[in-house]
């Protein structure tokens, strides 16, 4: 998980009317706003996923976000933390897990067959291979993220 701070010269409101016009319903956003307080909106970002498979190429990066007013006038602390979707964890952990499990019940030998080491192996090279192109793609991804926000919410670039 990955945190991103700043400060804007604007009300909580304008920015999350900002947000909502720019993510709300469009380029396959999925945009949510909790604003039960009056300094304080919520929201979640993630985009849409379309196809089963773009858990591991497009759609594994959930934002959440607080806009909150700070002591001073005009003055707006926004909070945003970037994590990965919990599917694209639950395949990457899986992989490893089966494959570590087929490796040490190869070498606890409960199985003589040498194709279950060779299983295991490949399952622990997917995992280990899937968690390396997981972690590119969030770092490409979270700096795509910072990018939209500096252009939505007009900042310099991060």
């Amino acid at each position: 998980m990955k945190a991103w701070n700043f400060n804007v010269q604007s009300d909580p409101n304008e920015i999350s009317r900002k947000l909502d016009s720019s993510l709300g319903r469009t380029n396959r956003f999925v945009f949510k706003i909790d604003s039960n307080k009056k300094d304080l909106v919520k929201f979640k970002l993630r985009k849409r996923m379309l196809l089963a498979f773009e858990i591991n190429s497009q759609n594994n990066l959930i934002v959440n976000g607080k806009i909150y007013k700070e002591n001073s006038e005009n003055n707006t602390s926004v909070d945003i933390s970037f994590k990965l979707h919990p599917l694209s964890k639950l395949l990457l952990y899986g992989h490893i897990f089966l494959g570590v499990g087929l490796l040490a019940g190869m070498v606890l030998e409960y199985n003589n067959n040498s194709y279950i080491f060779i299983v295991g192996g490949i399952l622990l090279a997917t995992g280990v291979l899937v968690g390396l192109h997981l972690q590119k793609e969030f770092n490409k991804q979270v700096q795509e993220y910072k990018a939209l926000f500096s252009k939505i919410l007009e900042l310099p670039a991060a």
